[in-house]
């Protein structure tokens, strides 16, 4: 329950903070145990490979970035946030990091240069989705008010994108060829980065909050995990989608939300970060399953489809092969 209020907009309004504050208080009083059983302060939300195999990042609400080494998987060093890191994503021809964190922490750290510029003109709501488009001149920003921006590669504000939504953009990804990105919140949405919005469509008839999102490197159609509902009895949903709105494949196997997903660079598997680790092929058959101790939150693939990195909901770092057998737990 409380790791699914970090999904909601932190600061919407009052009323979503003293609902927040009644729901913790209650379960609480009714449930002394959640306190001890409950600690989100070691999730580790992100991992994510850089293009070229020098580095993985790992990030979370302990507000450090660490990065290691992509080949020895060593930590090679740490990097202070001001705030909570949500999601990464790699420029596709620099190691050039961009960061969505809580609050004024997202930011874009050239990590050879050893610089960091923040996001010019952000309004500090705070941001779930970041992604770099195809050709890496264009950087999609999706924040915890619904307002999406696009900024270039120097962190100036290029574009701000009428809002089409009343909640917090939960998760964004660029079109592998197109300037089109689909961007998930209380819908999945598709703009170009014009701004206007080329499709529209809800991923099932009851009410889910979506998580995560990843085109397939042909970019045919895209891949969607969302919450679930588990008071509800509705299973979490791993949804495989033509950019026109029709469904290909929906699958309904996994115990716990999908946090992330991640297509390798061939395209010929997907892995998905829930509660276990599984590789599935393009066409949604289930190739391997690696068990977790704890829900896993991060999810990416080396560029040469070797490896798996996965972080988790109690601040594990491992590196899998690609039949989700571990190889290494990391230390830090």
């Amino acid at each position: 329950m409380l790791k699914k209020i970090l999904d909601y907009n932190p600061r919407h309004s009052s009323h979503f903070c003293q609902l927040a504050f009644g729901i913790i208080t209650l379960s609480f009083l009714y449930y002394p145990s959640m306190a001890q059983k409950e600690d989100n302060s070691k999730i580790l939300w992100a991992a994510n490979w850089s293009k070229d195999n020098s580095y993985f990042a790992i990030g979370g609400v302990d507000n450090k970035i660490r990065l290691f080494s992509g080949k020895s998987f060593e930590l090679l060093s740490t990097i202070e946030n001001s705030t909570s890191i949500q999601r990464m994503s790699w420029h596709p021809h620099f190691n050039i990091l961009a960061v969505a964190a809580t609050g004024n922490g997202s930011k874009i750290i050239d990590v050879e240069k050893d610089s960091t510029t923040y996001l010019q003109g952000d309004n500090n709501y705070g941001g779930r989705a970041i992604a770099w488009n195809s050709t890496g001149d264009l950087l999609a920003y999706a924040d915890y008010e619904g307002e999406i921006t696009i900024w270039n590669k120097e962190g100036e504000l290029i574009r701000t994108i009428k809002k089409g939504n009343t909640i917090s953009n939960v998760a964004i990804d660029w079109h592998p060829s197109k300037d089109e990105f689909v961007v998930l919140s209380d819908s999945v949405r598709i703009y170009n980065s014009d701004g206007e919005l080329l499709n529209q469509f809800e991923h099932r008839k009851k009410n889910v909050l979506l998580l995560c999102v990843q085109w397939h490197p042909s970019g045919d159609f895209f891949a969607i995990g969302d919450y679930g509902d588990t008071e509800n009895d509705y299973k979490p949903l791993l949804q495989f989608w033509k950019p026109k709105g029709h469904l290909i494949k929906e699958i309904a196997i996994s115990k716990a939300e999908y946090r992330n997903l991640s297509w390798s660079a061939d395209g010929k598997k997907l892995a998905t970060a829930s509660d276990a680790l599984r590789i599935w092929n393009r066409n949604g058959k289930l190739l391997a399953e690696g068990l977790s101790e704890d829900y896993l939150w991060g999810v990416d693939w080396s560029p040469n489809g070797q490896f798996i990195v996965t972080s988790s909901t109690n601040g594990h770092i491992k590196i899998w092969n690609n039949k989700a057998k571990v190889i290494k737990e990391l230390t830090y």
